[in-house]
């Protein structure tokens, strides 16, 4: 069985976000019964994953009583972590939370006149098999049997091959919203279900009751704000969605995210076979192939696929928390923006997605290699507005990607005329409010009168036109004042 690689564990610093990559994927967590971590922890990769995912400090405790044969018990944890030994067990506990959640520990208990908490046999058992390269699972993957004339690609061509079937996906989200409606080459049709169903890309033509259609979707304001996201977080939000919809179609979240820690654990460069590493699970793994997550090799002959495949770094890089193989741009180069009083943008970047994204609400002019010049203008932003997209996720994008020499200046780093007029543009889609209204028509000027006090004493008034007699109210009470008007005209009738 092959080891896997522990050079690269998840670590926090302090110039990092706040919001972990992993969010989704600890979100989908925390909803999960014990069942469904005990099916999970058959396999060994999984355990290396959600040991990773830890914070340090549950880490390093899972760590330290693994191979122990005691309990963990609440005078220890409190020694090992520095707490007050008077502070109660359940607040102790505290300190484990993120491990009990993950159904790592057992519940607290007391035996033998000692408060403590047991690890989770079924996990302790793949850990262990995981740290020692045993276990029958294959879950870190069966290494392809090659030949030695047989070519493979470099670790920087499966790099190239995923950032540009990643890419590809974002363009077409990004181009779908385009003013000049330019749309790149359309994924494949399970992509498009999945960034339908997750509400990423809509049809604003769709009938209820009837499928979309595929050519005519467009990026709502959620697939906006999935553009803005660090990649590791689209990973893994874009998974999360993979997972639940195939959960949807009857299959077990337990082995679609098994087979997602397996990838992640996987070395890159290396190649795998399918049907030994996930006999089981070869179509999950031929829909992860259209998002990039792997590389399949086509016969000369045939045209049909090896049972070979390769992880590229967007699936090595999952739970490993390592990013340095990725081709995406570092912090400094996303620092590319300078917005002036008058509208105009600079943009110091030559990265088309980047530009595509810009091309969303800005009047692009001039576009030379490493430099996009354009403005803001009514036209533009409001078009990106109505296909969802708000004025705070526009200031939010242009603020984080305001470059350096913005920061030269006093505060704020945006001049409050451009916000404010921002803020107005998306006003303006609020002037006007369509409401269902029942009119009534009067030909006698007392009736209309009358009726009309009658439907501001019901607070059901929408409008009243006198010079027309015209009235317009809430739908709901339509009946109610048809029956007013009645008792009127049979009063003015009747001469009483």
């Amino acid at each position: 069985m092959p080891q896997p690689s522990f050079s690269h564990l998840n670590s926090t610093s302090s110039g990092e976000s706040s919001t972990s990559p992993t969010a989704p994927l600890d979100a989908f967590l925390d909803n999960q019964p014990q069942t469904f971590y005990e099916s999970i922890y058959k396999s060994e990769a999984a355990c290396l994953c959600i040991l990773r995912l830890l914070p340090p400090v549950c880490r390093q405790i899972v760590l330290h009583v693994l191979w122990s044969h005691q309990t963990l018990k609440s005078s220890e944890l409190k020694a090992f972590c520095g707490i007050d030994e008077r502070l109660a067990p359940e607040e102790a506990e505290e300190v484990l939370r993120p491990a009990r959640d993950r159904h790592i520990f057992l519940p607290l208990n007391h035996k033998h006149n000692k408060f403590q908490w047991p690890l989770g046999d079924t996990f302790k058992q793949g850990l262990r098999n995981a740290l020692t390269g045993l276990g029958t699972s294959n879950s870190f993957g069966v290494p392809y049997r090659r030949s030695e004339h047989d070519d493979a690609p470099t670790q920087a061509e499966l790099v190239d091959y995923g950032e540009k079937s990643w890419e590809s996906i974002l363009k077409y989200m990004v181009s779908s919203g385009l003013f000049d409606r330019r749309n790149p080459h359309q994924p494949n049709p399970s992509v498009l279900d999945l960034l339908y169903i997750s509400g990423l890309m809509a049809d604003p033509y769709a009938q209820d009751g009837r499928p979309p259609v595929y050519d005519r979707l467009t990026i709502t304001s959620k697939g906006f704000q999935f553009l803005l996201e660090d990649r590791q977080a689209q990973l893994w939000q874009l998974l999360m969605y993979f997972v639940q919809h195939r959960q949807a179609r009857g299959e077990s979240a337990a082995d679609v995210i098994s087979v997602l820690f397996s990838l992640g654990c996987m070395q890159l460069g290396q190649d795998y076979s399918a049907s030994d590493s996930f006999p089981d699970s070869l179509a999950i793994l031929d829909e992860l192939e259209q998002y990039g997550f792997i590389y399949k090799r086509r016969t000369l002959s045939n045209g049909r696929k090896r049972d070979q495949f390769f992880p590229t770094h967007l699936a090595t890089s999952l739970c490993s928390g390592d990013s340095s193989v990725s081709r995406s741009q570092s912090a400094d180069d996303k620092r590319f923006l300078i917005l002036e009083t008058n509208y105009k943008i600079y943009a110091y970047t030559s990265n088309e997605l980047e530009i595509a994204i810009l091309n969303l609400f800005v009047d692009i002019k001039i576009r030379y290699p490493n430099l996009v010049v354009g403005k803001l203008n009514r036209r533009h932003v409001k078009a990106a507005m109505d296909n969802g997209i708000s004025a705070y996720q526009i200031i939010a994008y242009l603020s984080s990607h305001a470059h350096p020499q913005m920061y030269n200046h006093p505060p704020p780093l945006l001049h409050p005329s451009v916000t404010d007029q921002l803020h107005l543009w998306d006003q303006e889609r609020d002037r006007l409010k369509a409401e269902d209204t029942s009119m009534f028509e009067f030909f006698s000027k007392e009736l209309f009168e009358e009726t009309r006090e009658e439907a501001k004493r019901n607070d059901c008034l929408f409008l009243a036109v006198p010079d027309k007699k015209l009235i317009f109210i809430d739908p709901a009470f339509r009946e109610a004042i048809k029956d007013f008007i009645k008792d009127k005209q049979a009063q003015l009738r009747g001469g009483y």
